[in-house]
Formats: structure tokens, sequence, C-alpha cells
């Protein structure tokens, strides 16, 4: 199954994550580039806290398919849209 992948990492700065600015960037992005698709929310690929992993999930649980956590080949469903929408 192809997955539209979203990872974490790519909003660290120089390997550090900071809070107010992965906000700021959570902000800016187009999440309707998801709508309907199957989404991985890539995992252990950084020393990020769990709550920005929850916080990518809950923004995406709007717009895709489904929403998995982990990598290609390993994961979990955390999100998976009703028939009726």
């Amino acid at each position: 199954m192809a997955y539209s992948v979203v990872d974490p990492a790519v909003f660290l700065e120089d390997g550090t994550f900071f809070e107010d600015r992965f906000i700021e960037k959570i902000k800016g992005l187009t999440w309707e580039q998801y709508r309907g698709r199957s989404v991985l929310v890539r995992g252990c690929s950084a020393i990020i806290p769990p709550w920005a992993y929850m916080y990518i999930a809950a923004k995406l649980a709007h717009v895709a398919r489904t929403v998995r956590y982990g990598n290609e080949h390993d994961n979990v469903v955390v999100y998976r849209a009703t028939d009726g929408e």
C-alpha cells in the first residue's frame, strides 16, 4: 500500500525540537493535500515528544482516510474514517 508520509523530523532545527517553532510550522501546513489519502506518520526517527505525534495525527484525522504510525513495513492504524465520511 502506498502512503503519503509525514515525517516529524522535518520540524527539527539542527536536530533539536522547539515547541513554539513546531506549532508555527504545523499551522502553515496545507492539510488538504492529505484529503482521502492513507497517511503514515513516521515514528522513531528523532527525539520528538509524544504529544507532537498526537498533534499531527489529530490534524490528519479531519482529512485523511487513514492515519498510521510507524514505518512503511511496520505500522499501526491510529485513525480510520468511517464509510460515511
